[in-house]
């Protein structure tokens, strides 16, 4: 049987893209980490995928704002927004960690269209860098979210390292398009600290192809596994 193929775009900063990777094989993908640069000079592309992940870490140093360069170049240079925008009109499972989760808000990738942003991930509540090894988090199932299929309710616990992790609604006016994929310490979610690392209940956001988590499956593999196994399962 073919293994289904993911790419994880690797750019400056990214520090978790090796051990997104290994859980990606660990799955049952065939993956490759393919270089922005390459990307851009049409030497790879990455849109040549069954599912695509954006790797937590600190993408660009974090200058400006968390994202927000890497949601530049997704937006802004025309070889990088034509990968992205292919990849939306076949519905490949995206899935953005972390830094990932950043990129996909900042571009307006996750809950909207590239370069009209309807997510801000704001700075957590305590007004500092948080980097927790268990954090409790409860899965939810939407309709389309590959990555929790068979999962909704799972409790697994995953580290946390963000210090801009509290997702706001840009359009505070208008009731949000995207469904919630993971909450901190139930299934309703806690927002208070320190069951939420970042004043939000939300854990993960899911809307149309894209989905997203603050928190690390990749680095509890015992537990969070479940979701790399759940996105593979749902592209072979």
């Amino acid at each position: 049987m073919t293994r289904p193929r993911a790419h994880i775009l690797y750019f400056g900063g990214v520090n978790c893209h090796h051990e997104t990777k290994f859980a990606l094989e660990q799955a049952g993908a065939d993956a490759r980490i393919l270089l922005l640069n390459r990307v851009l000079q049409k030497k790879d592309r990455l849109s040549d995928c069954d599912l695509h992940v954006l790797a937590g870490g600190f993408g660009h140093g974090d200058h400006i704002r968390s994202g927000v360069i890497a949601a530049i170049d997704i937006v802004r240079r025309p070889r990088l927004r034509e990968e992205y925008e292919q990849m939306i009109e076949r519905g490949v499972p995206i899935l953005g960690i972390c830094n990932g989760f950043q990129d996909v808000a900042a571009s307006g990738l996750l809950g909207g269209e590239l370069g009209k942003p309807t997510i801000l991930m704001d700075h957590n509540m305590v007004a500092t860098f948080q980097h927790w090894m268990n954090t409790k988090v409860v899965l939810h199932h939407n309709p389309g979210c590959v990555w929790t299929e068979g999962l909704d309710g799972m409790e697994i616990r995953m580290p946390s390292a963000h210090g801009e992790g509290q997702p706001v609604n840009l359009r505070p006016d208008v009731s949000p398009e995207w469904a919630i994929a993971g909450t901190y310490g139930s299934y309703e979610g806690i927002a208070t600290y320190p069951i939420s690392p970042n004043g939000s209940h939300i854990a993960g956001i899911h809307h149309k192809n894209v989905t997203a988590f603050m928190p690390h499956p990749e680095r509890n593999l015992r537990e969070g596994i479940l979701i790399f196994q759940a996105g593979v399962r749902a592209v072979m």
